[in-house]
């Protein structure tokens, strides 16, 4: 393995530790294939014709991109890859981040303007005025910009007098509430969260994922439905409950609290409860449903019957502490 600690894909772990992984399965299964489409990145070869990547240079080779990599590493995967591959396309989507171009359409930021801009963030690693200029080269919508935004909670952290409460809590998707999204939620990425009356915990109506299925061959693919909490929270549990019949490498449900990954959840045939600890203050809950998270070349054709390629969520609550 040539860099143990890469991490290949939306799902998390290491090269190394998918290199212990695979012994577990057996050679030709569906699990063996998905792991193995990660030697591209833990073992990449030297190519004739290799996959370009920030022609003009990297503005800086430190910047960690949304999949968990540095700028320089991607630069590294570019070179064992060849191009026009599929892996190629996935790699030079990091092209936005490490060497952004002006987009007609920026990723927008902190819009009102940047509370402290020499502030660091603990999830980016970087000022706010650095992640500032990441997002104006970076394309409103997109994966990364909504990654980006979640910074917005501590660069521009929105006041008690404009923000949205939750309410009433639980918040359950029926009316009023069955139009989606409008605040304190908001959806965005590859697709859009819709309400849906297939599922629900409670009542009729739920939130859905979006369906993702079809897309470019090797290209992992997410959508976010997006929970601003106002800094007027004093601490406590963000309950929710979620419906997930989905499987990796196909799919799987991933919850981040102002753009940390907090946990995940696949396999789940009935409606959940689950809680969120938080602390006192703003933040930003983002759902994601990510499909073909470890960005396999071809999925296997033998999906599982229970696999629905969707997501649910219902009936969300914030309780106190102390409550």
């Amino acid at each position: 393995i040539t860099n143990p600690d890469l991490v290949p894909g939306a799902a998390g772990q290491t090269c190394a530790q998918i290199g212990d992984l695979a012994p577990t399965f057996t050679e030709g299964s569906a699990a063996c294939t998905a792991i193995q489409a990660a030697e591209i990145t833990c073992c990449p070869q030297s190519l004739d014709g290799a996959c370009t990547f920030c022609n003009e240079g990297i503005a800086n080779p430190d910047l960690v991109h949304v999949g968990g990599q540095t700028c320089a590493q991607i630069e590294v995967l570019a070179a064992g890859n060849t191009e026009g591959s599929d892996t190629c396309t996935v790699i030079q989507e990091a092209e936005s981040t490490c060497c952004p171009q002006t987009q007609d359409v920026a990723c927008a930021f902190c819009n009102e303007g940047i509370t402290n801009p020499d502030l660091v963030s603990d999830s980016a690693g970087q000022t706010c005025a650095q992640v500032g200029a990441l997002a104006a080269g970076d394309t409103e919508g997109s994966a990364t910009c909504t990654a980006i935004q979640a910074e917005e909670s501590t660069c521009c952290p929105q006041s008690s007098e404009s923000c949205v409460p939750l309410d009433p809590s639980p918040y359950t998707f029926e009316p009023p509430n069955d139009v989606f999204p409008k605040a304190p939620w908001t959806t965005g990425g590859d697709g859009e969260w819709t309400i849906d009356d297939t599922n629900a915990q409670e009542g009729t109506y739920s939130i859905k994922s979006p369906n993702l299925e079809g897309g470019s061959a090797g290209i992992a693919l997410v959508s976010n439905a997006t929970l601003e909490i106002c800094d007027d929270f004093s601490g406590g549990s963000l309950m929710f409950n979620a419906l997930a019949p989905v499987l990796p490498p196909f799919d799987s449900l991933v919850w981040f609290i102002d753009g940390v990954e907090n946990s995940q959840l696949a396999g789940q045939l009935e409606w959940r409860q689950l809680a969120i600890p938080l602390p006192p203050g703003a933040h930003r809950i983002d759902f994601q449903y990510q499909y073909n998270p470890f960005s396999v070349p071809v999925l296997p054709d033998d999906q599982p019957p229970n696999r629905q390629g969707a997501v649910w969520i219902d009936a969300v609550s914030l309780v106190s502490m102390g409550a």
